[in-house]
């Protein structure tokens, strides 16, 4: 139970720090970013302020519903859910003070979005190979859904590559600048055809 209060215990610090900073604001903040980490829409402070506060509540409770239709239910209780759900909030919480941060001029977007990536692309690569059949959470493609095995080989390589390409993300902000343009784009596009090429390879290979 202490694992879910967790989740709410993010959703309000989030909150909290949100409305202490709200006066300090400028009246139109950052909405939307490049892949560069540049922001490319502003909006009142009104409401882009608490756009990642209230995607947080809905994906909690999305979160929490899930499992609950999932018709293989009973395999969540076989892996860490809900430290994985606390994980994400922990990371849209540090987006959210990115925001903030990044709107009162105290730190570069540019630089710190790609750090951020990159640590969610850890801490999900590491518990990927703990990942049981799903139909809502891992990779899921025709191939892991259609076989088990399948399922555990493609979430064990596919944890390699998210951790290898989180590294490469953390390095992203001190590559030269001719890198640092596609650098997020590519290392994102190259994960995902990686993977889903192992996934077939997996399932022909039965």
């Amino acid at each position: 139970m202490k694992r879910y209060w967790l989740g709410i215990i993010i959703l309000l610090a989030t909150v909290l720090g949100t409305w202490i900073a709200y006066p300090y604001l400028p009246d139109r903040i950052p909405t939307h970013w490049n892949f560069e980490g540049v922001p490319d829409q502003f909006g009142p402070k009104s409401f882009g302020v608490f756009i990642l506060p209230g995607t947080m509540v809905f994906l909690y409770l999305l979160m929490m519903f899930l499992p609950r239709i999932d018709p293989k239910k009973v395999n969540f209780q076989k892996f860490n859910y809900i430290g994985i759900t606390n994980g994400i909030l922990f990371f849209f919480f540090l987006f959210q003070a990115m925001v903030i941060t990044s709107s009162l001029g105290l730190v570069n977007s540019k630089n710190t979005i790609p750090v951020l990536v990159g640590l969610l692309f850890i801490f999900i690569g590491n518990l990927s190979p703990k990942f049981k059949p799903n139909y809502f959470l891992g990779i899921r493609t025709p191939w892991t859904l259609a076989n088990e095995d399948v399922w555990k080989k493609t979430h064990r390589f596919g944890g390699k590559v998210l951790v290898i390409a989180g590294i490469l993300m953390l390095l992203v902000p001190i590559a030269p600048a001719a890198i640092q343009a596609y650098g997020v784009i590519t290392i994102l596009m190259a994960s995902l055809v990686l993977i889903v090429v192992a996934s077939y390879y997996y399932f022909i290979k039965l």
